[in-house]
């Protein structure tokens, strides 16, 4: 958390390694005061070991005037198990980067995440998923709400090796536009050298429901209530993915906040 008045650089760096076998829940939220032009560059190295599954939380809820740079540097082990989930709010500007490597067999990953941004903020989400060895997979579904002028970036890569036969990838990123000068820029790729796989990638971008909002308002829901209904149905798919009750009902709780805020 920054709590400063004067504008700053903050710089973090975090090794964790999950011994073999283990079970952790690892919860990481970032917060800072607004209208103060601070900037974080933080680093995380998580490396996962053997026949271990790790859930990871990442809540970016920066001040207003802020700048959050945040890389995640992941290496998962056999028959391992890592589900991560982001949620980004904050910052005038972010990116965050995430660069996994799939290094023992039979491995899940799973990498969800939800953006809601207002006013001009910017924000960045950068995935990079090496499969080098047979036999795993990778799910990712990132869901971006835009409103006002706001700009999000979706860039995502599934690099499948030669020798990583059986390899078992997916790759979505889904926009909401509820801005008329919101902007969203979306680049899923595949790299493929293997050809035994299935992989597959998608992008879409689009406007409330008309029908389904006429439907609501129809049954005597409010506007503005009817619209926060359909908004939290579309992040709510991201949301189902977290394990942990507690954890799941702070992040919604945080989507409500942010929802109630942009209706003021």
């Amino acid at each position: 958390m920054f709590t400063g008045d004067d504008a700053a650089a903050t710089f973090t760096r975090r090794l964790v390694h999950v011994g073999t076998g283990a079970r952790v829940t690892l919860v990481e939220s970032f917060s800072g005061r607004n209208g103060v032009a601070y900037q974080v560059n933080d680093a995380l190295e998580l490396a996962v070991g053997d026949d271990s599954h790790v859930d990871y939380i990442r809540v970016q809820e920066e001040g207003d005037a802020a700048l959050h740079l945040g890389t995640v540097m992941l290496q998962v082990g056999r028959n391992a198990k890592f589900h991560s989930f982001g949620l980004t709010t904050g910052a005038a500007l972010s990116r965050v980067s995430v660069f996994g490597h799939l290094a023992g067999t039979h491995t899940q990953v799973g990498l969800r995440g939800v953006t809601l941004l207002k006013d001009r903020q910017h924000a960045d989400v950068t995935l990079l998923l090496d499969h080098a060895v047979p036999h795993c997979e990778s799910r990712e579904l990132f869901k971006t709400v835009l409103a006002d002028e706001s700009h999000g970036v979706f860039q995502g890569k599934i690099v499948v090796r030669q020798a990583a036969q059986k390899t078992d990838g997916r790759m979505m990123s889904q926009s909401l536009m509820l801005g008329e000068f919101a902007q969203m820029d979306n680049k899923p790729e595949l790299e493929i050298f293997a050809d035994d796989v299935q992989c597959g990638h998608g992008a879409t971008a689009g406007d409330l429901d008309e029908d389904l909002l006429f439907y609501l308002k129809a049954r005597g829901i409010p506007a503005k209530e009817a619209e926060a209904l359909l908004i939290e149905a579309f992040v709510g798919e991201a949301l189902e993915f977290v394990e942990n009750d507690d954890v799941r009902d702070s992040l919604i709780a945080r989507a409500h906040a942010w929802l109630k805020k942009r209706a003021a």
